[in-house]
């Protein structure tokens, strides 16, 4: 039996996760946000999309998270690493996409309570 499976055997349950940077001057309203996020559908079903803010500001830093619902849509994604958003502004149209890595979180002492 192959040990490689594809995402189809693997269930729909498992999704994965890009990071695009993106000039914050090219999308400055729902209208360019909606652009990135069709542009982004081209290569697969879509879970979530969020825009990167900083926590003191509010302000977008520049960083989105796209998650995908399969393996192979990210696999797509990631091909090509700069990328065109044709519904966006030029020079403000130009996206880099790579694919997110949750670091590992340091494990905490725990302390048990007799």
């Amino acid at each position: 039996m192959n040990a490689i499976r594809s995402s189809a055997q693997r269930g729909v349950d498992l999704a994965k996760t890009i990071t695009i940077k993106h000039n914050i001057e090219g999308i400055a309203n729902m209208n360019d946000s909606l652009a990135l996020i069709d542009h982004l559908k081209k290569f697969g079903t879509l879970v979530t999309f969020n825009f990167r803010k900083d926590p003191l500001t509010k302000e977008r830093t520049g960083l989105a998270f796209a998650s995908y619902l399969h393996y192979d849509d990210v696999n797509n994604a990631v091909k090509k690493r700069s990328q065109i958003v044709d519904k966006l502004k030029a020079p403000y149209n130009s996206i880099e996409i790579e694919p997110f890595n949750q670091k590992s979180r340091p494990q905490t002492n725990q302390i048990k309570l007799i």
